[in-house]
């Protein structure tokens, strides 16, 4: 052998050593610890308090490095109960790159991993859950427009204040599999991040996105369970979304392949937005990503939203959703192969262009197809300034409608083709107004027979060992089962009394979900006759409201069974038993409203005297009723400006003894006084950033009668008005 091939045999097998060496070594994690070398770290639960808003618990840095974290828990908090308080950041990646983290658990911070540079990064087989997330101020009644989130802007890590499992920023080429995200408020976030492979990750049941992505590019996302990553939603009452979704891609993020996903029961399936950039310049997009072979069912609003861009959607089950594709300014955009069904509306494209729609199958939705623009529509953005956006040339063939209510709803659109469609069970031609110009209609009827167009396949490589992400068959499915509390989506991890429904007598259904196992009533506050007080679960039960004005239930139960894991993460075996509760408050308020509109002079913020001189005079309307954010919205703007005006509401309240959380939601300005003493002051509008800004908190301990009084003031034209009470309660199962 050569001394040159000798040198190199004995460098690499040096390296190998060193290597093996290296993961043998022992790391034992503690704050502020800085790993630059590969190693396995002491398997036991750390806690390592987060101290501010993104502090750094755990620092990693350095190339070549793999770390075996063993199932180590690094736990930011002693008290998993109010994820809205969570600070810091577990694991930095601070520079580096080549590096690998396996098998570690992060719970109870801001953000579970945050890297930043890193090239060639990998995240496996790895816990984020039970981080992060914001308190939900909608109710099954109301919604709270402060529970809004805006993704529109991530220049500057602005996502951060949402928190998430794991944050990338500028790290090319990473792999991020096998991970699980559940019970936080965003899983995977990504920026500036190209090239990735992402599979067989679990990140649902968060509050806000399962997957984000902002100017990143050329990523596979493939075989992920990103299902009920949901908010605003309350089944028969509203379905808003309000901003969340399994998938969310923004500003400039192109070629991307999502493929194999299970992507239902979320706020959107797939949310596609072309950015500020092209907003203001009328240039590029989100464009030539591909979207095939997901299921985006049970969406409250979109199941895939593609808006401003170019891309394709391809081979996708989207069922019972409000819009299957909502398509806003798509142009040059293919929708072919999906299976559409039960949705209100399957496909409603806006301002489109050159868009195909081919192959698809519609069963029962409600509208098949709406196509229209606004000629009249304002051009307030440089996207309308600098493009041609009217609503032309569409190919509309080899499609099958079956049982569907109304097949095409089109106005102010031209040159459109349709041709070669299938047509059971209905009409296809409905809704066409003398507004739609050059359009051709042809071989459409129950005979047809669709062509197939095998271009429509994209041959994607399959992962090797990807998992089937679709939901079991036997797990339950539909919007009904998009059931929110204070923090989130209910994830089927542990036993939940859920109420149906109250008939005007105050008879309540109830479903009793979870694993399988046994319960039993242990009390019962606020209701009578429970048809049962034990059994097993799953099952339906009725009880009797009791009469009084004032809503206060709480049902306790006891569950044994199966180990389960609680909304907060914390495990409690097989056998052991787990105490939950029904509670249910709500208090009977008679709102009297005085409206006032006031000018530069009565200024709320330059003139406080005659402001309040102001509105302790004659209003220029009175409004009443019993629901406060009613009160306010009927009459917003109706006989009076919707700019420039205050109100003052009053209602008399009697609570039984404890403490509460007291949270106001108002647009722009509110003061909340008990008995004339000022507890809750949001007086600032320079502070209104985010749409959580709008709402505030206060903890006060009341007992009895009091008068509550809120003043409110608002300079623009966004009307909202609500108020929370809600006694504060401690967990049975004192979880730590």
């Amino acid at each position: 052998m050569s001394p040159r091939r000798i040198l190199i045999c004995t460098v690499v097998l040096y390296c190998a050593l060193m290597n093996q060496f290296a993961m043998g070594q022992s790391i034992t994690l503690h704050q502020g610890i800085v790993i630059d070398h590969s190693g396995t770290v002491k398997s036991k639960e750390y806690h390592i308090a987060g101290t501010d808003s993104l502090s750094t618990a755990i620092i990693i840095q350095g190339e070549n490095i793999t770390i075996d974290f063993k199932g180590a828990v690094i736990n930011g908090t002693t008290d998993p109960t109010h994820p809205d308080q969570f600070k810091g950041t577990g694991i930095i990646i601070k520079q580096g790159k080549n590096i690998t983290l396996r098998n570690l658990v992060v719970r109870g911070f801001k953000v579970g991993i945050l890297a930043r540079g890193i090239k060639n990064l990998k995240i496996i087989n790895s816990d984020l859950s039970y981080n992060f997330r914001q308190h939900l101020n909608s109710s099954r009644q109301t919604e709270d427009l402060a529970d809004w989130q805006s993704y529109h802007h991530n220049e500057h890590d602005e996502w951060l204040r949402y928190g998430a499992g794991i944050y990338l920023r500028d790290c090319d080429s990473a792999e991020i599999h096998d991970n699980k995200v559940i019970e936080g408020q965003c899983g995977l976030m990504m920026t500036h991040c190209n090239d990735a492979l992402v599979y067989n990750n679990n990140f649902s049941y968060n509050s806000g996105l399962g997957i984000g992505m902002y100017r990143s590019s050329r990523n596979k996302i493939m075989n992920n369970k990103l299902d009920w990553n949901v908010r605003g939603d309350s089944f028969g009452v509203y379905y808003r979304g309000q901003d969340s979704a399994g998938i969310l891609i923004f500003e400039q993020s192109n070629d991307n392949v999502f493929a194999y996903n299970s992507v239902t029961h979320s706020g959107d399936g797939f949310f596609l937005w072309a950015g500020q950039t092209s907003m203001d310049t009328g240039e590029g997009g989100c464009n030539d990503n591909l979207v095939y072979a997901n299921d985006f069912s049970y969406a409250p609003t979109n199941g895939v939203e593609i808006t401003f861009s170019r891309n394709k959607i391809i081979g996708n089950i989207i069922h019972d959703c409000w819009h299957g594709v909502w398509g806003g300014f798509s142009y040059n955009t293919v929708i072919a192969n999906n299976d559409f069904a039960g949705n209100l509306s399957a496909i409603a494209i806006e301002h489109g262009q050159h868009d195909i729609i081919d192959q698809n199958t519609f069963s029962g939705d409600k509208m098949g197809l709406e196509l229209w623009s606004n000629p009249k529509r304002p051009k307030d953005i440089g996207y309308l300034q600098k493009r041609d956006t009217r609503s032309m040339d569409y190919r509309i063939s080899n499609n099958s409608f079956a049982g569907v209510r109304n097949g095409l709803s089109i106005n102010n659109t031209s040159d459109i083709a349709i041709s070669n469609d299938r047509v059971t069970g209905g009409t296809l031609q409905q809704k066409i107004d003398s507004t739609v110009k050059n359009m051709e209609f042809n071989n459409v009827g129950d005979q047809i027979k669709p062509n197939i167009d095998s271009s429509y396949f994209p041959r994607i490589k399959r992962i090797p060992g990807a998992q089937n992400a679709q939901i079991p068959t036997d797990h339950p499915k539909g919007k009904k089962y998009i059931m929110m509390n204070e923090w989130g989506p209910y994830s089927f991890n542990y036993p939940m009394l859920w109420s149906n429904k109250i008939d005007s007598i105050g008879r309540m259904d109830f479903d009793l979900l979870g694993p399988a196992g046994n319960w039993k009533v242990l009390s019962m506050k606020g209701v009578a006759n429970m048809s049962a007080t034990s059994g097993t679960i799953p099952t339906q039960l009725t009880a009797q409201k009791d009469t009084s004005s004032l809503t206060d239930i709480d049902i306790q139960l006891e569950y044994t069974g199966k180990a389960i894991t609680s909304q907060f993460g914390t495990k409690y075996p097989s056998g052991k038993p787990y105490v939950f509760h029904y509670r249910e408050f709500a208090i009977p308020y008679h709102w009297q409203t005085r409206w006032f509109a006031f000018d530069t002079l009565s200024d709320p913020i330059k003139h406080k005297q005659q402001f309040e001189k102001l509105i302790t005079g004659v209003p220029d309307k009175i409004s009443e009723g019993t629901d406060l954010s009613t009160v306010f919205g009927k009459n917003f703007g109706k006989g009076i400006p919707r700019q420039k005006i205050t109100t003052v509401s009053s209602s008399a309240i009697d609570v039984p003894d404890a403490d509460y959380r007291i949270g106001i939601s108002a647009s722009e300005m509110a003061r909340v006084y008990i008995d004339d003493k000022l507890i809750i002051e949001k007086w600032d509008p320079t502070k209104l950033v985010n749409d959580a800004d709008y709402h505030k908190d206060a903890f006060i301990h009341l007992k009895g009668k009091h008068i509550i009084r809120i003043v409110q003031a608002q300079f623009g034209d966004y009307g909202m008005l609500n108020l929370r009470i809600q006694p504060q309660v401690v967990s049975a199962n004192k979880e730590k």
